[in-house]
C-alpha cells in the first residue's frame, strides 16, 4: 500500500503542503491553525507573469507577503505535447523563483493548469489565485491540486481513478471531504450523467454545494478530464 506522504511546512506563508520534488507544484496545501484560504478570481485572465504581479499586489494591499500564494488557476491556449508542457514548466517556475516562492528546492504552491473551451486564451493566463490569511474561525483552509484521469478510458473508470486520487490526498493533508466548500471540474466529455453517481456521491455533506464545471482540456495531449477541490472562507471577485 502507498505510504502516506509527508506535509512540508511553509513558515512564511503559514501552511503546509504535499511536497513533489521536481515537480512545478505541490500536491495540496493545507494551512496553518489560526489561518484560513481566500480565493480570488480575476474578472479577466491576465497573462500570466502580469497576473502573477498582480496577485502580489493584491497580498500587498492585505499586508500579506507573496510567500502566502498557497494556489494557482492556469488558463492556456491548448493542451500541450510532452515536450512542450516541460517548457511551460521551466517558464513558470522561473517566474515563481523570480518571485522568491521556491523553499528548499521546492514548490510549496499547488496548481491546476487547464485549456478553457469556454472563455479560451491566447497565451498563458492566471485566472485565480488562493492565499493564507488569518482567521479567527477554528477550521483551516486548504486546497487539492488539480488532478486528471491514470489514463484514458471509460468516463466512469477515469472518474473512479480521479475521485480516489483526490481522496487520498485529503487524507494526507488531514483534511476530509466534508470540509470541501468547491469542487471544480474540468473536461468536455459528456460526463453529466455520471458526476452524481460517480463524484458527489462521494463527497459527504460538500456534495450539497454541487460543483463548478469548467468546459476544459487537461493540460497535456490525450488527458479528458481533471478535477480539483478546496476549502476556502472567503471568494473575491478582482478587478486589477
Amino acid at each position: 500500500m502507498r505510504r502516506l506522504a509527508m506535509l512540508t511546512h511553509n513558515p512564511l506563508g503559514n501552511f503546509s503542503f504535499l511536497a513533489a520534488p521536481g515537480r512545478p507544484y505541490s500536491g495540496g496545501v493545507v494551512t496553518d491553525a489560526g489561518f484560513d484560504l481566500v480565493h480570488g478570481s480575476f474578472a479577466t485572465p491576465i497573462p500570466l507573469e502580469a497576473g502573477l504581479a498582480a496577485a502580489v499586489r493584491h497580498l500587498a494591499t492585505t499586508g500579506r507577503p507573496a510567500q502566502c500564494l498557497a494556489g494557482l488557476e492556469l488558463r492556456i491556449p491548448e493542451p500541450l505535447t510532452a515536450d512542450d508542457f516541460g517548457k511551460f514548466n521551466a517558464r513558470y517556475v522561473a517566474s515563481l523563483r523570480g518571485l522568491g516562492l521556491e523553499l528548499g528546492g521546492l514548490i510549496p504552491i499547488g496548481r491546476t493548469n487547464v485549456a478553457a473551451v469556454v472563455g479560451a486564451v491566447t497565451e498563458p493566463c492566471l485566472f485565480a489565485f488562493s492565499y493564507a490569511t488569518s482567521s479567527s474561525q477554528s477550521k483551516r483552509g486548504f486546497l487539492v491540486s488539480g488532478v486528471a484521469e491514470a489514463e484514458p478510458g471509460d468516463p466512469s473508470a477515469m472518474l473512479g481513478s480521479i475521485m480516489d486520487a483526490l481522496s487520498t490526498r485529503l487524507k494526507e493533508l488531514g483534511v476530509a471531504w466534508d470540509d470541501v466548500t468547491s469542487i471544480q471540474l474540468y473536461g468536455t466529455e459528456t460526463v453529466q450523467a455520471l458526476i452524481v453517481d460517480e463524484v458527489l456521491s462521494r463527497t459527504g455533506k460538500a456534495g450539497v454545494r454541487g460543483i463548478r464545471w469548467f468546459p476544459s482540456n487537461p493540460p497535456v495531449v490525450g488527458l479528458r478530464l481533471e478535477i480539483d477541490v478546496q476549502s476556502a472562507g472567503t471568494e473575491l471577485v478582482i478587478t486589477p
